[in-house]
């Protein structure tokens, strides 16, 4: 009998042990799944995004702050006549040196990287070494493979007798010395500037500017003086201090060749001691240089 009850005893008790063990709690399962979300750690922030902080007002502005700059250039110009005698010119270099500043119109960047100004420039000085290379043409009427003008000058206008019988036309060069065609201008300039900032302190700037020129032409014992215009069209690329840039420059001046006279008597007025001629030479071509901004 007690043989029975133990077998029965044991059939009871065993499922609802075994059931037991095997019973899950739900809950306990979604605090483990929890508890395992929270263990996983959050993605941190890379070293491009560390590096790269939010700039404020003041060092946005230092970006902007190098409005002054010194530009040194070099440039193969050529110089046409087209009054009187046609000739061509073409330097066998020129150099300059130009000293300027930029002004903004607007204090904040439009769109956070775009302003527009103004370019203006008190000193800008080129030296030119010219040599002659196509003369072609004679007085008004002589040569209709050209247009002409019965109002236009002689041949012996401007620089014709400089090259005309002789290049150089100077008691210099008979005495055997030739110093050559040199030219020396100095131009004021002004005028309008769009300026990018697409990333960093790289500034990218593209202007157009107008100027009035002093100029001058020296060669031997003969000089030349004038006054006229410079237009310049330009792109400027810059990273802090230095920058490198690329503009095209035409233009035109009228000048003024003294030739002086012998003086043959005591009673000569200072203007009867020298003798003047016009003539104009228009001038363009590409420059070079190198940019420096303060």
């Amino acid at each position: 009998m007690v043989k029975y009850l133990s077998l029965l005893f044991a059939a009871l008790v065993f499922p609802a042990f075994t059931a037991t063990a095997q019973y899950i709690d739900p809950e306990a399962e979604d605090v483990d799944s929890v508890a395992v979300e929270q263990a996983v750690p959050e993605p941190e922030p890379s070293a491009t995004e560390e590096s790269k902080p939010a700039l404020n007002s003041d060092q946005l502005q230092k970006r902007w702050n190098r409005r002054k700059f010194w530009n040194i250039g070099y440039s193969v110009p050529t110089l046409e006549r087209r009054d009187g005698t046609f000739m061509d010119w073409e330097a066998d270099y020129a150099v300059s040196v130009k000293n300027g500043r930029s002004l903004y119109f607007h204090k904040k960047p439009l769109g956070g990287m775009v302003k527009i100004g103004l370019d203006y420039s008190l000193l800008d000085i080129t030296y030119s070494k010219l040599q002659l290379k196509h003369i072609e043409g004679v007085a008004a009427g002589e040569d209709t493979s050209f247009p002409s003008d019965p109002s236009a000058p002689s041949v012996s206008d401007g620089f014709d007798e400089i090259v005309s019988e002789d290049p150089s036309g100077s008691v210099l060069d008979l005495l055997g010395f030739n110093l050559g065609m040199h030219k020396l201008d100095q131009t004021f300039s002004v005028g309008p500037r769009i300026t990018v900032n697409p990333i960093d302190h790289l500034m990218v700037g593209v202007y157009f500017h107008g100027g009035f020129t002093l100029s001058g032409i020296f060669e031997n014992d003969n000089f030349s003086y004038g006054f006229g215009h410079t237009l310049a069209s330009g792109l400027c690329v810059s990273y802090k201090v230095i920058g490198v840039g690329f503009e095209y420059l035409w233009g035109k001046v009228k000048y003024n060749q003294i030739d002086f006279e012998e003086i043959d008597g005591d009673n000569l007025s200072f203007s009867e001691m020298f003798s003047s001629e016009s003539f104009s030479l228009k001038h363009k071509g590409p420059k070079f240089y190198v940019s420096f901004r303060f």
